[in-house]
């Protein structure tokens, strides 16, 4: 994608924001603005399920690195946008390169902590970490520690930040129960995530992300836990926020209806 298509892109996204977001937009210069647009920019590929749209928003902010070294959220969204495209590989069962995006996304998630740490990016690098174990589960010994510390630091640094609840809800389901993970635990995380977010109001270009995934999450709880009206009716909460997610629309969805 060149540039100029993206900055079309990203200028017709604009348009679709409410009112009140557009303001706050179109009031952010230089790297903010860069920041704010990959943020769109990428939530979008991920909603698509477009790796190849993901890795060209990340090109993008690295270009908007060259002019602006060591700025802490374009720094933090270019570990964000590898954190989808190593989520979008795992989905698709690319395990080649879900271990090459895992590598990439834990070295800008540490070069991200070390300009600014922010919730978001360690509890992102306890989640990087904890899905390693799964590629590699010979490290778990030293890997799960890593993780769980990770994890501990983004809850000191932000304790009612609902991504972070969200991501260690995630972290929980794929979890042994004796580890401290289980599904009653990842709806337990996931509530309080849900709880947090509705008073989630985050100014641009800080991370705004997770509230519709969070449901995508909670309804997997409830279809392993053999609940389906409630799994549908998180599903379409999801949907209701955001249309656009393909994910949700076309395999979750469509999964526990067939039950």
């Amino acid at each position: 994608m060149s540039k100029r298509i993206f900055q079309l892109l990203l200028t017709a996204g604009t348009l679709l924001l409410p009112a009140a977001a557009r303001s706050q937009t179109a009031a952010l210069t230089g790297a903010s603005k860069w920041a704010d647009s990959a943020a769109r920019e990428i939530d979008a590929a991920s909603d698509a399920g477009d790796v190849a749209r993901l890795q060209s928003a990340q090109t993008l902010v690295d270009r908007a690195l060259t002019a602006f070294p060591n700025d802490p959220m374009l720094l933090y969204y270019k570990a964000y946008a590898l954190y989808r495209v190593a989520g979008l590989q795992e989905g698709l069962g690319h395990q080649d390169e879900v271990a090459k995006a895992l590598d990439a996304e834990q070295s800008a998630l540490e070069a991200s902590l070390a300009v600014k740490p922010l919730p978001e990016t360690q509890a992102m690098l306890s989640s990087v970490l904890g899905r390693k174990i799964g590629l590699q589960p010979y490290k778990a010994m030293v890997l799960g520690p890593q993780s769980g510390n990770a994890m501990n630091d983004a809850l000191a640094l932000g304790p009612n930040n609902p991504r972070v609840w969200l991501i260690r809800g995630q972290g929980a389901m794929f979890t042994p129960e004796q580890f401290g993970g289980g599904l009653d635990n990842a709806e337990t995380y996931f509530k309080k995530a849900e709880e947090l977010f509705a008073t989630d109001h985050p100014v641009a270009p800080a991370p705004s992300w997770g509230r519709s995934e969070l449901y995508a999450w909670l309804g997997q709880v409830y279809q392993k836990k053999g609940k389906t009206a409630d799994a549908i009716a998180a599903y379409n909460k999801a949907l209701e926020i955001d249309p656009g997610m393909r994910w949700v629309k076309f395999v979750l969805l469509p999964s526990v209806q067939k039950q």
